[in-house]
């Protein structure tokens, strides 16, 4: 009866410690599964912010009177704060999606060409 008892309280206890970790593992995967989602959306907004710079330069080459406050992209929508218009600009374009907010602040001199002088993440 003694051997019995030992044998049902080992195997109990080895599941015990079977299950723990089991969930820790669990807990570990859906870490790095959030992880990996917040690397995608950040790539995705930055993505975004950087076409829409892009976007911006091109629009100011073409019309150096452009002075949209938001641009519309098929990933997401951009705003442009102007810190310093006119010949020598200063433009703060800011993009985000769910997870993610990401800034370049680009200053650029437009003359018969767009001249980039500074391109930074913010």
């Amino acid at each position: 009866m003694k051997q019995g008892f030992v044998a049902i309280s080992t195997v109990l206890v080895l599941m015990a410690v079977m299950m723990s970790a089991v969930v820790a593992i669990t807990y570990l995967s859906v870490g790095e599964l959030q992880i990996g989602l917040v690397q995608v959306k950040g790539e995705e907004s930055w993505n975004l912010v950087d076409g829409c710079t892009e976007d911006l330069l091109i629009n100011i080459w073409k019309n150096p009177n452009f002075s949209a406050g938001s641009l519309s992209r098929p990933e997401g929508v951009c705003t442009f704060v102007y810190n310093s218009p006119g010949p020598n600009w200063d433009v703060t374009v800011s993009g985000n999606n769910s997870l993610s907010l990401r800034k370049i602040r680009v200053q650029f001199t437009r003359g018969n060409t767009v001249v980039v002088s500074k391109w930074q993440e913010v």
